[in-house]
């Protein structure tokens, strides 16, 4: 068992897209509740169902596991809520910050 804790920033500019590299993810939700959310996520030739607990403050519990591309794909395409999610999460090198 995992925990996240979520943490959001503002960034200004477009300077640190420079350095940064590109990961472009396909996501769907086969619950949405908020007391516990399940999330099936695609991410190139990796896949990964994703349960939350409740948060409370900026915590919640979390399990990650690896499945199957073939599996999340169909999970994706038959099971999940509408819209699938698209998106490009970027990761910059801490070292470039002062």
């Amino acid at each position: 068992m995992g925990e996240e804790i979520e943490r959001k920033f503002l960034v200004r500019g477009n300077a640190w897209r420079e350095d940064a590299a590109a990961t472009r993810f396909r996501q769907g939700f086969l619950s949405t509740d908020p007391e516990r959310t399940v999330r099936v996520r695609v991410a190139g030739p990796e896949a990964w169902l994703t349960i939350k607990g409740k948060t409370v403050g900026a915590r919640r519990t979390e399990y990650e596991y690896g499945i199957p591309v073939s599996d999340a794909e169909h999970l994706l395409e038959t099971m999940c809520v509408r819209p699938v999610i698209e998106k490009t999460r970027y990761k910059i090198k801490v070292n470039n910050f002062i």
